[in-house]
């Protein structure tokens, strides 16, 4: 069953449809959280927070885009909602939390260089969300922008000087 027909049943009354829901993405979510706070208790605290913004709001979902786009739109606005009233800007794992991958998943290698990660925390905070979604959630460009709420070509954009700018970063060393 797709996600589409589990909110219609969910719009329903069905309220089952929401467990399956929450079944189907939380690990992903996690995921998100986990690279973005590197605390396991704050990643599942704010997945709970997440879930139940979905879960209020999912009588009024549309369905006009998909459910894991609008997902991932909650998911960025709850981290930046907790990160601004914690003042806490440092919104990327360290480098040893990067060794401690979450659930046995290995890393492409590339994204496991030692300066990397203080590279990124560099970027200005929409070219670290684009590297995030893009290339960790491996989200294609036209979901990012709907998540960020920009165009495709800025998410595009976004990346590129990401990317160069990551580039640049990791040749001083």
């Amino acid at each position: 069953m797709k996600d589409r027909e589990l909110v219609e049943r969910f719009q329903n009354g069905e309220k089952s449809a929401f467990d399956e829901l929450v079944k189907r993405h939380y690990a992903e979510t996690f995921s998100l959280y986990m690279r973005m706070a590197g605390d396991e208790m704050l990643a599942d605290d704010l997945c709970q927070e997440t879930y139940l913004r979905v879960y209020r709001g999912l009588t009024r979902f549309r369905n006009e885009s998909a459910f894991s786009t609008w997902l991932y739109r909650i998911s960025v606005n709850v981290a930046n909602s907790h990160f601004r009233k914690e003042k806490f800007r440092k919104i990327f794992v360290s480098d040893a939390e990067v060794e401690r991958h979450p659930a046995g998943e290995e890393p492409d290698d590339v994204w496991t260089h030692a300066g990397l990660w203080p590279a990124i925390k560099k970027l200005p905070k929409k070219q670290r969300t684009v590297v995030m979604l893009r290339t960790f959630q491996q989200l294609p460009f036209r979901e990012v922008a709907k998540i960020m709420d920009i165009t495709e070509n800025s998410a595009k954009v976004n990346f590129h000087h990401a990317v160069s700018n990551l580039r640049k970063e990791l040749e001083k060393e």
